[in-house]
């Protein structure tokens, strides 16, 4: 084997490598998701529509993230258009999604 052969071995294990880990990293984060796309969350701060999922990692294990239209008090759309994002679970469910008015897209993410 030559160092080129090597060094390109080594490369292909790294990556999958880095792979591996982040979809372990996407499964326990999305696995700890209380929320579903649709439901009306709110937090010490905001009121937000979820049409997003993802997952961040800021200190320890992978959490989930909340993105979304904000809500007014009321719960209907600002006017300006606001989009917000809520980190954890540390929130709490105002309002469930009713699955028979989600679209298509919606039930694919």
């Amino acid at each position: 084997m030559t160092e080129l052969e090597y060094n390109e071995k080594l490369k292909i294990i790294e990556t999958n490598y880095e792979l591996a880990k982040k979809a372990v990293y996407l499964a326990y984060g999305m696995g700890q998701a209380k929320f579903k796309v649709g439901d009306i969350i709110k937090d010490h701060r905001w009121i937000l529509l979820i049409d997003k999922i993802t997952v961040s990692k800021s200190f320890g294990l992978p959490d989930p993230v909340y993105s979304g239209a904000e809500l007014k008090k009321d719960l209907t759309l600002r006017k300006d258009g606001n989009r917000v994002s809520i980190y954890g679970n540390n929130c709490e469910l105002l309002q469930t999604v009713n699955p028979s008015l989600l679209t298509l897209k919606d039930k694919e993410q």
